[in-house]
């Protein structure tokens, strides 16, 4: 299991090699950020390229059809039951107009229940503090790992 602040193998785009990243979030269990430790680069986690995927022959597979891609959807929103825009919602009302918003850094170090403003995600509320290096933060969306005090 991975933990945000760790280092990990990872695909790097800009270096065009597998090399050492930090993880900067994740979403659920699975690796969502990393940033490379080369070039500093930060970009969508790619898990290191094997050499047994470049030799084996491309499996070739049919379109889903409707059907199957409906039922894909419905089993995966099963799985999610995602109520983080409910619970968003009730905490974005009952917020008091007097509390602080804290612009998101991953530098900063964060309490439960401190309200963070991301670029990307928007105002989020934080939920729990996971260890000393990550948190879960309720956004509009989802619940999203959140990296935090990296130096």
């Amino acid at each position: 299991m991975s933990v945000i602040g760790e280092n990990i193998d990872a695909y790097c785009l800009k270096c065009k090699m597998v090399l050492a990243h930090v993880i900067m979030f994740k979403v659920g269990e699975t690796v969502n950020k990393v940033k490379c430790n080369t070039c500093a680069a930060e970009h969508k986690y790619r898990p290191e390229k094997t050499a047994a995927k470049k030799t084996t022959v491309p499996k070739v597979s049919r379109p889903l059809t409707l059907k199957e891609t409906m039922a894909k959807r419905a089993a995966a929103a099963k799985v999610q039951d995602n109520n983080a825009p409910m619970k968003w919602d009730l905490r974005n009302r009952s917020r008091d107009s007097a509390t602080t918003v804290k612009d998101y850094s991953i530098h900063n170090q964060y309490r439960s229940k401190d309200v963070v403003n991301h670029s990307v995600f928007g105002l989020g509320y934080v939920e729990r503090i996971v260890s000393d290096k990550s948190m879960d933060v309720l956004f509009s969306d989802a619940v999203k790992l959140m990296a935090m005090n990296i130096t």
